[in-house]
């Protein structure tokens, strides 16, 4: 059995004392008092859960004195006792919140089934407004779930509270990482300016205190001076407060905080679970809306992967768990420059549409060879494009792969010639110039997270572009660094060293002709 707190007020010694032993008896803490004045000092002392008031008192009788009782606990049970009790009696003592009335003489077994029938009722009555009060609960569930913001997500939790415990200050306070506080995000009876200036470490007042341990904080005036942190207490003119936790599923989120100023209003137990409804809610949805910010930011990472590197070199780098910013370093990589030759004068002599179409068909063909050889597309440029081999995964022999993309691309830039030929004989004068050079250079993104500007940099990268700038049609020149890697893989010819546009020193020049190589 629940033990429960219950005040005896009677002038008759002998009753008190026979309810206190046939209460006790059942596990019960039982107080006495001989007077309404006594009763109601008792009452500013301790909180009961129930009250035996018989009704004839000497000062004030024994509903004036239950009114009064109530006034300090809002929550207490009575029963009236009276040795005349008529119809206008229970009347009164039922609209003053009597849950029952004894008829004199009573015996201790009836005060005890008398009291087991008061708290029972009382319990009932109490989850049958709960069960009323879950109901708009659940609805606002469903509005909880369609927030797509967290600021919607926030204004319906400062607005459910307000419509089911209707306090004047409410305050919802979000840990940010970036300097470990927790700082109001959403409130309502605060100065917006002051709100804006609250920053609260974790274990930090009370709000820090329960971010540190998850658990939630009440007081009320009467009682506050219990809790050992009651010390945190600045505001005299708060009555009750609690402090709550927002519990998501790995970390605590936030702390909201209701406050009332009202000395007639206390929070109890039950205001503790509405809030613990609530704010499951409210993280539940919060967890749906950084679930779909997290998807978003994935599929605007993965587009952004994808359009310099293959779809699976995407995979790798985003289950690496990196931020784009954080892709990046000096290493020794293979650069492929290629570059159309004559481009000019397709320009001059054709459409913009086909222009458009053919450079478009290129890059293309570009996109797909330097991919199928784990190359990272750097950029376009115009009539030519940048591509990187070795970064930012590591690669098996990046120059093999080079010079292999080299070779597909000049058999294919050949096949998208002969047919654009079809269309216009200016396409018998272009060609394909490709430069390949190797060094240590950065790559990596140089931009921002919201501008990505994904590239290589390093004197290798102006010696490959010069190069393909130089090479004759269908030509692909490399330098000593590249050579030595192929290690006599491919029909090289020794070209004359070149001063090269940029370059200070003169470079070492070898050239392959790809229609007389196979690929491996």
């Amino acid at each position: 059995m629940v033990s429960h707190k219950i005040l005896i007020v009677d002038d008759e010694a002998f009753i008190a004392d026979m309810s206190r032993m046939v209460l006790g008896d059942v596990g019960h803490e039982v107080h006495c008092a001989y007077s309404g004045e006594q009763a109601v000092e008792l009452a500013m002392r301790h909180q009961f859960d129930l009250a035996i008031v018989d009704a004839m008192l000497p000062g004030m009788t024994g509903i004036e004195t239950f009114d009064s009782i109530r006034q300090a606990n809002p929550g207490l049970i009575g029963i009236l006792v009276s040795g005349h009790a008529d119809m206008d009696m229970v009347m009164e003592a039922m609209n003053k919140g009597f849950s029952g009335v004894l008829e004199k003489p009573v015996d201790g077994s009836q005060i005890v089934k008398a009291v087991q029938e008061a708290i029972a009722f009382a319990e009932l009555r109490e989850e049958n407004t709960r069960l009323k009060t879950m109901l708009p609960l659940f609805r606002l569930g469903e509005k909880f779930v369609e927030a797509s913001t967290r600021e919607e997500v926030y204004d319906l939790l400062l607005e459910a509270v307000t419509m089911q415990i209707n306090v004047p200050t409410i305050s919802l306070m979000m840990f940010v990482e970036e300097d470990e506080r927790l700082h109001i995000v959403a409130s309502r009876g605060i100065d917006e300016s002051i709100a804006k200036q609250v920053a609260v470490k974790s274990g930090e007042k009370i709000a820090g205190w329960v971010y540190a341990h998850g658990e939630p904080v009440l007081f009320n005036k009467q009682t506050q001076e219990q809790s050992p942190l009651a010390k945190y207490l600045e505001r005299n003119e708060i009555s009750a407060s609690i402090s709550f936790p927002l519990t998501g599923r790995s970390k605590i989120l936030g702390v909201l905080n209701i406050s009332q100023n009202d000395r007639t209003v206390e929070f109890n137990k039950s205001d503790i679970e509405l809030l613990a409804i609530i704010c499951g809610q409210a993280v539940m949805a919060l967890e749906i809306v950084a679930s779909m910010e997290e998807r978003e930011q994935n599929a605007r990472t993965r587009a952004l992967f994808e359009q310099y590197v293959a779809p699976e070199v995407a995979e790798i780098l985003l289950s690496s768990g990196k931020g784009l910013m954080e892709i990046g370093s000096v290493r020794e990589v293979t650069v492929l420059f290629a570059d159309i030759r004559n481009s000019t004068l397709a320009v001059q002599n054709l459409s913009h549409e086909d222009i458009h179409l053919f450079l478009t068909n290129f890059f293309d063909l570009f996109a797909d060879v330097a991919f199928s050889w784990k190359g990272t597309l750097d950029k376009f440029m115009g009539d030519a494009a940048l591509v990187a081999f070795g970064t930012p995964i590591d690669i098996d022999d990046p120059s093999d792969a080079a010079v292999c993309t080299a070779v597909e691309l000049g058999r294919g830039f050949e096949e998208l010639r002969r047919k654009w030929l079809e269309k216009s004989e200016v396409f018998e004068q272009l060609g394909l110039g490709i430069g390949i050079s190797r060094g240590e250079m950065f790559h990596g993104n140089v931009g921002s997270a919201r501008r990505l500007d994904y590239t290589v940099i390093g004197t290798d990268v102006n010696i490959a572009q010069r190069l393909a700038s130089v090479a004759e049609s269908g030509q692909i020149l490399i330098t000593e660094a590249v050579k030595r890697d192929v290690k006599g893989s491919y029909p090289l010819r020794q070209e004359e060293d070149k001063e090269l546009r940029g370059v200070e020193q003169n470079v070492k020049i070898y050239s392959m002709i790809s229609r007389d190589m196979k690929l491996p």
